[in-house]
């Protein structure tokens, strides 16, 4: 079986009205032209509802897995949205993004949602991307910044939060995925999602490999 466990929907989407029963066939002919067996949503919010993930996913339940998205700050706000979607939409982790939703990881508040998500039994997937501003590009509505965050704030999350299992999404970014690796080594609830940036950094190395011969 091949899990995708990285895709978005479109802020775009929501923006034009698309029914999420159309933004679900859309992702499942996606995936069935890459070969994915099964992919899990990840939202931005307040750009995508949770509400949307939850009715888009009910149409393809064996497909896609729908995860959650708030911003952190405030963390009472945060909490009971976080509880209500896991609790009554089923959504099965939270997807958090610095940049886009302009907070810092080492903020209490977001160190809060961060342990709220634990004691739900869900996973949270932070976007990390260390001095990496490529995948700004694909950004929509021109939210994206530059993420506030230091390498120090990612080593300190899952100490502060051992409870909660961490995604870091993209292993660290080009220029951070050797720091990342090393978090994930001495952290046991620290995992490393490797979209995009494996693919980059293979393709880097593989540069160099030629340009030695």
């Amino acid at each position: 079986m091949v899990v995708d466990f990285h895709l978005h929907v479109p802020e775009g989407w929501v923006r034009e009205g698309v029914p999420p029963r159309e933004a679900a066939e859309r992702l499942v002919e996606f995936m069935d032209g890459a070969g994915i067996d099964v992919g899990v949503v990840l939202p931005v919010a307040p750009y995508v509802p949770n509400d949307y993930v939850y009715r888009l996913v009910s149409y393809e339940p064996g497909r896609l897995v729908g995860f959650a998205s708030v911003v952190p700050n405030p963390a009472d706000v945060a909490v009971r949205e976080l509880r209500r979607a896991v609790e009554d939409l089923g959504l099965r982790g939270l997807k958090l993004h610095p940049g886009m939703q302009g907070f810092c990881l080492r903020h209490p508040h977001v160190v809060r949602v961060v342990r709220c998500a634990g004691e739900l039994g869900v996973p949270v997937v932070v976007h990390a991307m260390l001095g990496d501003l490529s995948t700004l590009y694909f950004k929509s509505g021109g939210h994206a910044l530059p993420s506030p965050d230091r390498l120090e704030d990612y080593e300190w999350l899952p100490v502060l939060a051992p409870g909660t299992r961490i995604v870091y999404a993209h292993m660290g970014g080009l220029f951070g995925f050797r720091e990342f690796m090393a978090i994930a080594a001495g952290h046991p609830n620290v995992y490393l999602d490797t979209s995009y940036s494996l693919v980059t950094v293979v393709g880097r190395l593989v540069l160099r490999g030629f340009r030695c011969m």
